[in-house]
């Protein structure tokens, strides 16, 4: 039933007819009676263009403006959009390198091992005694003393059956001395404990101590070693990230986990990935988590490099990156450290994207109505997630050294610390708990009773071997800081918001 002109259809009141296309109450004179012969369009008065022509109209009428950037960007837009961009990365890769520099450094090294002082032995001089008097205060003068007191302080004269004493050769300056020398009383020590090059970090936990002690061993030079391959490490592995997840997504038709439909602007504070608006959510997420695995897989020679790159003497070649990654034995990942390559990769990845699913599945704690709990939510679980990465970077650190003073092809590969062993996820983490180093628990002060007072001895520091769990999580302060910068920047409206890393 077709509405008439003047009112709408009393049995279909809510109806409104379409506007598009003739009216439904007003006949065209224009179309076809259903004949047979209007079927087989063998009617010469027929227009079935008319409907797609007024859809094109409307169409036409609609500003995308809102939606949609420049259509056709110049080439010369697209190269100064990417030429900034690539600015920007490099920019934030250099101001957070020295302390990244310094937190490889304190997880890599082994506790107490200071820069090597080789033991002399020092000869006790004789003085004559007018030195020692000298020395006291008093002038010594020989008219003074009495020719008839005994000589308590001249030599006796040797015997005839005492050999003369044959006079020692004259030492030159800066030669070394034979007795102090020896090779009896010291200690076998390999070279490579010996370097020069070591540094001596006096705690084994401040990055400041590491940043004064690498500046006034190698300057500036020392401080941003391993800039140009942190950089590449960074632009490769957001590429090959990006380029695994919409590959996958395509494949097994889910949405791309990096497309965020969030009005939250903490939604881009979760690592760029948005679950929540997918329809199979566990299906996103594993799509994440595997292209994350793929590409830390895949770019590991790059960072054995990067790692050799920092803790090896900015004096020592090569300082190229292609250089170095010639000097490994592979251009693979070692299966020795392949299970901790894929945790390390993986485990970022898993905890910022599936954060948001079980804050809203399990807490009800939604970005759009409850905006302020998500954002404090998200802040509490970044640094959960920082938590949970440092060990497993410690261990990884450990076996990349381990992996490129071993299976180097140069000579010897010397590093600025003594680097600490390398035994598997588990083990390392032993180690460094209950093997490596020693530390000093604090002294408890115990009341002692006496007949007139009541005293308080403290008792001397116990002394634990092992660094304790602290040993695992080095450098956490400054991971703290950079999630602080992200957050404020974010508050601010600045570059934060957009999921970007200090």
């Amino acid at each position: 039933m077709s509405a008439p002109k003047e009112g709408p259809n009393p049995l279909r009141p809510y109806y409104v007819p379409p506007s598009v296309g003739n009216n439904a109450g007003t006949p065209s004179s224009s179309q076809p009676s259903p004949s047979l012969g209007v079927k087989y369009g063998s009617s010469p008065s027929a227009k079935p263009s008319s409907f797609g022509s007024s859809a094109r109209n409307i169409l036409a009428d609609m500003d995308y403006s809102d939606y949609l950037s420049d259509p056709s960007p110049s080439s010369t837009a697209t190269v100064k959009a990417l030429a900034e961009k690539a600015l920007w990365k490099y920019t934030s890769v250099f101001l957070a390198q020295p302390f990244d520099v310094a937190k490889t450094l304190l997880q890599v090294r082994m506790p107490g091992s200071a820069a090597p002082v080789r033991p002399r032995k020092f000869r006790a001089v004789q003085m004559k005694p007018e030195n020692q008097i000298k020395r006291a205060g008093f002038r010594y003068s020989s008219a003074e003393s009495d020719s008839d007191s005994p000589t308590y302080y001249t030599r006796p004269k040797p015997t005839g059956l005492t050999p003369p004493r044959r006079p020692r050769p004259r030492r030159r300056y800066g030669s070394p001395d034979r007795d102090s020398s020896s090779d009896e009383d010291e200690p076998h020590i390999s070279a490579r404990r010996w370097s020069t090059h070591i540094l001596d970090i006096k705690s084994p936990s401040s990055l400041t101590a590491a940043l004064s002690t690498l500046w006034t061993k190698e300057g500036a030079w020392g401080i941003f070693k391993g800039t140009n391959s942190t950089y590449v490490y960074s632009i490769l592995l957001s590429t090959i990230t990006s380029f695994a997840r919409s590959f996958f997504a395509a494949i097994f038709a889910v949405p791309d986990p990096s497309l965020s439909f969030q009005i939250s602007p903490s939604a881009g504070l979760v690592g760029g990935l948005d679950i929540l608006s997918s329809p199979t959510p566990m299906a996103s997420l594993a799509i994440a988590v595997s292209a994350a695995g793929i590409a830390g897989i895949l770019l590991a020679p790059l960072d054995i490099a990067r790692t050799k790159l920092m803790l090896t003497p900015s004096t020592h070649p090569p300082r190229s990156v292609m250089s170095t990654l010639n000097t490994l034995s592979s251009w693979t990942l070692p299966w020795s450290i392949a299970p901790v390559t894929f945790l390390h990769s993986t485990l970022p990845t898993f905890m910022s994207a599936s954060l948001p699913l079980f804050l809203r599945s399990k807490l009800s704690v939604d970005p759009v109505l409850t905006p302020s709990v998500y954002a404090l939510a998200i802040f509490v679980g970044q640094g959960l997630e920082l938590g949970a990465k440092l060990p497993i970077e410690t261990v990884l650190r450990r076996g990349q050294i381990h992996i490129a003073q071993t299976g180097s092809q140069a000579k010897e590969t010397q590093t600025v610390v003594v680097a600490g062993p390398y035994k598997g996820l588990v083990g390392t983490m032993r180690s460094i708990i209950y093997e490596e180093g020693e530390r000093t628990l604090k002294a408890v002060p115990v009341k002692a009773d006496t007949t007139s007072r009541t005293t308080s001895v403290a008792r001397d520091p116990e002394r634990k071997k092992g660094q304790g769990p602290e040993g695992l999580w080095r450098g956490w302060r400054v991971g703290m800081w950079g999630l602080l910068g992200v957050w404020g920047a974010a508050a601010m409206g600045g570059a934060g918001s957009k999921g970007g890393e200090f």
